[in-house]
């Protein structure tokens, strides 16, 4: 097994699973998590554990089986889905990986099936992030004097221009139609939007802030617009599976109604379709794969690699990959 990302104890743990003639090989970036390691798993005694000082985005050179790693693991979020993985992976094996889409972060776990890892469970969750050489910092942009902030989580920053004009101007509020009962879970719109809306990015906002109702949003830009995801209770209750919260959209600019309108869409689709699917099949390609060469579904592009998303309710073949979008519209 490799562990990216060590401690110690994950390591001891895996070195359990994996039996006596197992092995585990666990990278670090910093020196004193591996010297720590290296002490704390001396003290465990096992035997089983090798601790690497490296970038892990890097897998573990010189340490790699010959038919390649019965298991991969990460304990870091990742931005990207670095080749070392997949390349140093056994054909069959499994890389769990704690990925960033959009911002959003799932553990994925992916099965190597050539040059192809495929996804075949999702958990919502968050760790700390990388610190090696893949690191990302995401572009932000204030607007309105500190009060918001667009940030972009994947790709280039979107076209910004009238942006500070639009906040100064009316708000357009929509309601998306979707009203839910108590508790919610809607983890998988939030990646739903992030890899379907052509200028997908995040708002944060300071708390009180008069122009976005939340501290941290889902949004989207065009054409001098911005639109973003927020929600409101209309009934209240002391007993929570009897409140009643509604989804609206709310948009600035001089292209408000159509942007809010297409956010809107998007989560009514969502609630359609994939409310009660879950997650969709997804599959990760090398960063070199040509469009023909990849499945239909949306196309999230990263550094390393290229992820493609079967949302059902998606017209097989007609969406285009973010990147894409954003240059045809540009």
């Amino acid at each position: 097994m490799l562990e990216v990302g060590s401690g110690g104890y994950n390591a001891e743990l895996l070195a359990h699973v994996v039996g006596p003639a197992g092995r585990v090989v666990t990278v670090d970036v910093d020196p004193y998590v591996v010297h720590r390691t290296q002490r704390l798993c001396a003290e465990a005694g096992s035997g089983q554990v090798t601790a690497v000082l490296g970038d892990g985005g890097l897998g573990a050179p010189g340490h790699v089986p010959a038919q390649g790693f019965d298991g991969v693991v990460i304990t870091h979020n990742a931005a990207d889905v670095a080749p070392a993985w997949r390349e140093q992976l056994r054909e069959g094996a499994r890389l769990v990986v704690p990925l960033e889409m959009g911002g959003y972060t799932r553990s994925l776990t992916l099965v190597r099936r050539g040059d192809v890892l495929h996804c075949e469970h999702w958990t919502y969750c968050g760790f700390v992030r990388d610190r090696g050489a893949a690191a990302r910092t995401a572009p932000v942009l204030p607007l309105a004097d500190g009060e918001v902030t667009v940030r972009w989580e994947d790709g280039e920053p979107g076209d910004t221009a009238g942006l500070e004009e639009a906040l100064r101007g009316p708000r357009r509020e929509l309601t998306t139609g979707l009203v839910v009962r108590g508790t919610f879970n809607f983890e998988t719109l939030q990646v739903y939007a992030a890899t379907t809306l052509p200028g997908f990015c995040r708002l944060t906002a300071r708390e009180g802030s008069a122009l976005v109702a939340q501290q941290d949003a889902a949004a989207m830009l065009s054409d001098g617009s911005l639109a973003y995801l927020t929600y409101r209770k209309v009934k209240d209750s002391t007993d929570p599976a009897d409140r009643l919260t509604e989804f609206f959209i709310h948009a600035y600019g001089p292209a408000a109604e159509e942007v809010a309108e297409r956010f809107a869409e998007c989560v009514r689709v969502w609630d359609r379709e994939v409310r009660e699917s879950g997650y969709p099949p997804m599959t990760v390609h090398p960063a070199a794969t040509i469009d023909d060469q990849l499945p239909p579904g949306d196309v999230l592009d990263k550094p390393s690699a290229r992820l493609v998303f079967q949302w059902p309710g998606r017209t097989p073949g007609g969406a285009l990959s973010l990147s894409a979008a954003e240059g045809q519209r540009a």
